[in-house]
């Protein structure tokens, strides 16, 4: 007797659940995401061999060092740069309210100049430098202040890595008294930025 063949039915999914999933996520990482904050100077390192990359790592006080000749700090330590305002502030005794407490942290800029550090504070990052308060912090023998942003770093974490990011036209005195102004402190093991298009192809 032969066998009775049951019928074929087609296979119909509901894809409007997938895509309602596809939707809420793309929301999600959309209202989510952080854009990067505009950058005070710019600076375009020179070219290197050189393949470690510090692109991830945590606890990295960078040291900007842009074609004027100006120094800028910054940090992903939130501690480290919380506790550098804190000081900063105590000792040039300016009082620092929620306001610029929270410029401070919407900034990338970590340091200031003494002179400076009110006006920086009062206004939004982009309109301090759009007003033109973001000057370098000063780094000569007469008015080391850079010593002082980067000793209250080291105190508030001592592992923090030390990263000295130049622009290729930057004035080489300058890097000299910043690896000085390391080197005072003890710190001698410290990482330059570059940028890898001088890789080998």
């Amino acid at each position: 007797m032969p066998k009775v063949k049951a019928k074929r039915q087609s296979v119909s999914l509901d894809m409007t659940a997938m895509c309602d999933v596809a939707f809420l996520l793309l929301t999600f990482f959309m209202l989510t995401a952080k854009f990067k904050p505009e950058e005070a100077v710019t600076i375009v390192p020179p070219s290197s061999i050189s393949e470690k990359t510090i692109t991830g790592e945590k606890g990295i006080l960078t040291i900007s060092v842009s074609p004027e000749g100006g120094i800028y700090l910054g940090t992903d330590d939130k501690a480290a740069k919380d506790y550098m305002l804190e000081r900063m502030a105590n000792r040039l005794s300016v009082p620092v309210s929620a306001e610029m407490k929270k410029n401070y942290d919407a900034s990338e800029i970590v340091g200031y100049p003494a002179g400076a550090m009110r006006q920086v504070l009062s206004v939004k990052p982009s309109d301090a430098k759009a007003k033109g308060y973001l000057k370098g912090i000063p780094c000569d023998s007469a008015n080391n202040e850079l010593f002082l942003w980067v000793s209250y770093a080291k105190i508030s974490n001592p592992g923090l890595k030390v990263a000295i990011k130049g622009d290729a036209n930057s004035n080489y005195k300058v890097f000299n008294q910043v690896v000085g102004t390391l080197q005072e402190q003890n710190i001698n093991t410290f990482q330059l930025v570059t940028s890898p298009e001088g890789k080998p192809q």
